[in-house]
């Protein structure tokens, strides 16, 4: 019993819940749909990835200059057989060896550079050794420098640079997610206030109509005017009340536009939270700066900005290419330092003299004093020139990037010239929709005047249903006309600050 109880509370409380949603309505300003937009809209959440990957992109590029650590442990246990005078007998050798070593190439000017460290520990039964066991330790550091081919640019330097640049493309993308989500926002926005003053148009227009059906209603009964004016009436009323269906419709339709900008739809009940937007159009705004919105457009607008990343990438390529046609002329520079010691074997008489017995011991320090101390080292300098006969290959390279820069220069100017046009055109809309606000507002107020006239002549029987119908009409008509050039003026502003900072979506 007590738990039905429990179950019927909590469902009545979610119920209730689900009311509470379905009936919420936020009053919203632009601007919060636009910060609620960038905090919540799921495709800008999912762009806002890309540069992260691209981030992961340059550390892998750059891993290549990344030092390389290296070891090793070798056991090498050998019995030799006996294959020559020297060696009458079979010989027994055990060798351990270990390394450490660190190579890395680094990201200037081609250097690369290694170094390596040995230690071995050998026994051995060979009578010809002078110590048993053998201590042996050595360090080795090696330098190779292009000083030609690879030393301004190699492929590694510039996949990283063509990774960076990568990286400023996808925050430009981002940057024009932004923008159009931000436009997209607005246009919305504005759309659906625009929609839900047709409705209060229409509505008005339908409630004329239905005082028109009542006067004539009236008319009719007292026998002042002809049945048919009634039904002309009636009609009017059936025709403006589908009108209001449609306006009302299609407020549902783009509130559910905005919904989808601004709510995270991940949870449905975002669809049933009324938008009620409190901000009236822009109309009175000064008109904008065609020559500076060109400026603007010219130096930060998306697109343009990866036009030039384009062309940054296109003369790494001309860079490389060029390089590549230069010989491989290479230095070298290798410095060896070893150190030797064990249990010297003491002999006596003539080669090899007999053994007869163990002498004193060398500690693995004085070993490793040796070799950094530098009692035996070795140097190694040498220069390495490397040059193909015939370079059809990289003179072939070489034309082709510097085509494909020479295209990536002609884009970006073609992409200039689409800029400047789409913002003059967009500019050029602001302009003429302003003044078809001014003419619809007339034509609205003179429809407003005619209809009630008309319908001041129709009460004193000097005008027709018909001419009332018609002058209604008018007034809706210019009303929607008005309502839409209003529309217009806010989109046409919407696009023209849109296209300052990103071109125009693909279609």
């Amino acid at each position: 019993m007590r738990t039905t109880f429990l179950t019927l509370v909590l469902s009545v409380t979610a119920a209730l819940a689900s009311a509470q949603t379905a009936a919420m309505t936020y009053r919203i300003t632009v601007d919060d749909a636009v910060k609620m937009a960038l905090e919540r809209n799921v495709d800008l959440a999912a762009a806002r990835l890309d540069p992260q990957i691209s981030d992961t992109r340059v550390a892998a590029a750059a891993g290549a200059f990344r030092p390389t650590f290296s070891s090793g442990l070798l056991r090498n246990n050998q019995l030799q057989p006996p294959a020559s005078v020297l060696f009458p007998t079979a010989t027994r050798t055990d060798v351990v060896t270990s390394t450490v070593g660190l190579d890395q190439k680094l990201p200037w000017f081609g250097t690369s550079y290694n170094v390596t460290w040995n230690a071995a520990h050998t026994t051995s039964d060979s009578f010809l050794n002078s110590y048993n066991p053998i201590l042996e330790s050595g360090l080795s550091l090696g330098v190779s420098q292009p000083l030609v081919r690879g030393l301004a640019i190699d492929g590694a330097r510039k996949q990283l640079e063509t990774s960076r640049i990568d990286r400023d493309i996808a925050g430009t993308h981002l940057h024009e997610t932004v923008v159009r989500t931000t436009a997209a926002v607005k246009s919305a926005y504005w759309n659906l206030v625009s929609a839900r003053s047709n409705v209060d148009a229409r509505r008005s227009v339908l409630a004329s109509a239905e005082e028109l059906v009542r006067v004539d209603t009236v008319k009719v009964d007292v026998g002042q005017s002809p049945p048919l004016d009634l039904v002309a009436a009636q009609a009017e009323v059936a025709a403006d009340r589908e009108q209001l269906i449609v306006a009302e419709t299609a407020v549902k339709s783009i509130e559910d536009q905005l919904r989808a900008l601004i709510f995270d739809t991940s949870d449905r009940h975002v669809w049933d939270v009324t938008l009620d937007p409190v901000d009236s159009p822009p109309l009175d705004a000064a008109p904008p700066d065609l020559n500076a919105a060109v400026t603007n457009a010219l130096g930060g607008r998306a697109d343009l900005a990866r036009a030039r990343h384009e062309i940054a990438t296109a003369r790494l390529d001309v860079k490389l290419s060029a390089n590549q046609r230069l010989p491989d002329v290479r230095a070298n520079a290798n410095y060896t330092a070893s150190g030797l010691g064990g249990t010297q074997i003491l002999r006596t008489g003539g080669f090899p003299g007999t053994i007869i017995g163990p002498g004193a011991g060398t500690a693995f320090g004085s070993v490793l004093g040796q070799v950094f101390g530098s009692d035996y080292p070795t140097w190694t300098l040498g220069v390495s020139v490397n040059y193909p006969l015939g370079q059809a290959v990289e003179e072939a390279a070489y034309a082709r990037t510097k085509l494909a820069q020479r295209q990536a220069e002609e884009r970006l100017k073609s992409a200039e010239s689409r800029a400047v046009q789409q913002v003059r055109d967009a500019w050029r809309k602001i302009e003429m929709n302003a003044k078809r606000i001014e003419t619809a507002r007339a034509a609205r107020v003179l429809a407003e005047q005619r209809l009630d006239a008309e319908r001041k002549r129709f009460e004193v029987g000097m005008s027709t249903s018909f001419l009332v119908i018609q002058a209604q009409r008018d007034l809706a008509q210019a009303k929607t006309g008005e309502l839409a050039a209003i529309l217009a003026y806010d989109l046409a502003l919407v696009d023209f600050d849109a296209l300052q900072q990103a071109g125009p979506a693909a279609s």
